[in-house]
């Protein structure tokens, strides 16, 4: 599968090049991917699916004007076909001198087999379904018994999803690398006193026989029975602790304020706060593409470029964005390895990969003993919708309510409001109980004082 993909790679530039267009420079990102998943519904068979996808992105530099066009399919007649629109409409572009392409060498490659080896998966794709339907009964199974209170099981899922990619420009740059991933869900819905409460867990890993059916089924039974019985809980400040089920929807904000585009653009709250403190010393972010086993570990970027490991934001200070070769280019720095792109239809873009909040040295028990009067965050809505300019914020959350470091009862309908800089500032204590949830990870942390109504 590999030899084929860098063979068309290689044949579609050499075709390029024979045309001798003077200045002309090319990229093609070539990828291939294919995905299965079965999903059962209140016990039943309800759907099973099968896709699969494959295309090729191609770029065309010339004097500063950069045009793209991208189609489905695999072959050279594929590339000609793009590179006569592109040629088209490329002197119709507007020119930007700090336009370019990774250039071969600008970093040396780390070659770790070890994280290669992570990432891949044989077994995926080689199980019937007859053999992963008893997994799922018995997920089913061991979720309803978890509780009497859970009256049905809504939905258990697998899939499972392998593919490669080859990115390579006329510059020397040449990157091939293969990913898989296996995943299972649940969710359930309890009932007590005519009340119902809906409650999920997941876990997605790098290979199938990491997977944690038990762990995935005893989450989803405690998080749906956890919020019944809730009530508000009365207005003021107080601690707030985010669980790191939660954690997600706000590192996803907080990477988002760190890629270089937002920040060149003056969308983000972090622009023109690089090296300036805007979190406490326990506030520490790390962006790590080399993770083993990550979801979102690469040897490469989406341009080709070498990864690296980032503190972006270290004890409280901003030390770095993510760039790609353009925005590095405009902020007059080295690209750090941080293009990313949706799939061969998308331009890349800075982004994050494995990125997560570093964890500390207290047990998430002791962390919870030590808080006076809070609340431990179980569910949160709408953290996306917090400005990323201002960085105010106003979530509606449930958990269950601290008091004098026990867990109390179950509270819902609660509002948290503040400002992101004040939440990163506010993170008085953070446990050593680093979870990843997807390619977004945290541990168990605090934040000493948060409007709450």
């Amino acid at each position: 599968m590999s030899i084929e993909l860098k063979a068309l790679v290689g044949e579609a530039l050499r075709w390029i090049e024979s045309r001798k267009i003077p200045g002309l420079e090319a990229e093609l990102y070539v990828s291939r991917s294919e995905e299965r998943s079965i999903e059962r519904r209140d016990g039943k068979p309800d759907e099973i699916a099968n896709a699969s996808a494959e295309g090729v992105g191609l770029r065309l530099l010339s004097g500063g004007r950069m045009g793209f066009a991208s189609a489905g399919g695999l072959s050279l007649a594929t590339v000609q076909g793009l590179f006569d629109r592109i040629l088209t409409e490329l002197p119709h572009l507007s020119p930007d001198p700090l336009r370019a392409f990774p250039v071969k060498g600008e970093r040396a490659l780390v070659d770790d087999a070890k994280i290669s080896e992570t990432l891949w998966d044989d077994s995926l794709f080689t199980e019937s379904w007859d053999q992963i339907v008893p997994r799922l009964e018995k997920l089913e199974a061991q979720v309803r018994a978890g509780d009497k209170r859970i009256s049905s099981v809504l939905r258990a899922g697998y899939s499972e999803n392998r593919g490669e990619v080859v990115v390579a420009n006329s510059s020397g740059v040449t990157a091939w690398e293969r990913g898989a991933s296996a995943s299972v869900g649940v969710s359930a819905m309890a009932e007590d006193d005519g009340e119902l409460q809906v409650g999920s867990a997941f876990d997605s890993q790098r290979r199938k026989s990491a997977l944690d059916f038990d762990r995935v089924g005893r989450e989803a039974a405690e998080r749906t029975v956890a919020l019944l019985g809730a009530a508000k809980m009365p207005g003021g400040r107080r601690s707030v602790v985010f669980d790191p089920w939660v954690s997600g929807e706000f590192l996803e904000l907080i990477a988002q304020l760190l890629c270089a585009d937002q920040v060149q653009r003056g969308k983000s709250l972090l622009s023109g706060k690089l090296g300036a403190t805007v979190g406490s010393a326990l506030a520490t972010f790390i962006d790590d593409p080399r993770r083993p086993g990550g979801l979102a570990s690469s040897l490469f970027d989406d341009e080709g470029c070498p990864t690296i490991k980032k503190v972006a934001i270290e004890a409280g200070v901003v030390k770095e964005f993510f760039y790609d070769t353009y925005t590095a280019a405009r902020d007059r720095v080295k690209s750090n390895a941080s293009a990313g792109r949706g799939s061969y239809k998308g331009l890349p873009g800075p982004g994050c990969s494995n990125f997560y909040l570093a964890p500390g040295k207290t047990s998430r028990d002791a962390l919870i003993g030590s808080t006076k009067d809070g609340i431990l965050i179980l569910e949160v809505m709408g953290m996306h919708m917090a400005d990323p300019i201002s960085g105010e914020f106003s979530v509606g959350v449930s958990g269950l309510a601290i008091q004098d470091g026990k867990l109390g009862r179950p509270v819902k309908n609660a509002m948290i409001s503040g400002n992101l800089l004040e939440l990163l500032s506010g993170i008085d204590a953070v446990a050593d109980d680093l979870a990843f949830h997807g390619s977004l990870g945290a541990p168990t942390f605090r934040v000493a004082a948060l409007a709450m109504a």
